[in-house]
């Protein structure tokens, strides 16, 4: 359950697109989080699968 392995892991730029960007503190642009490939979350869904609501 890497985020390598997520659905919602953009590769090329090493982002989680889970939720929509927030702006950074102080900085008036809002950014995707960076995260590693090797990192993980509560958050994970297998790339072409729909996350189930309970």
């Amino acid at each position: 359950m890497q985020c390598a392995k997520c659905k919602f892991f953009n590769d090329s730029q090493s982002e989680c697109r889970r939720y929509a960007p927030s702006p950074a503190e102080g900085d008036k642009q809002a950014h995707w989080p960076n995260v590693a490939s090797d990192d993980w979350c509560g958050e994970f869904v297998a790339e072409g699968e729909e996350r189930k609501v309970a």
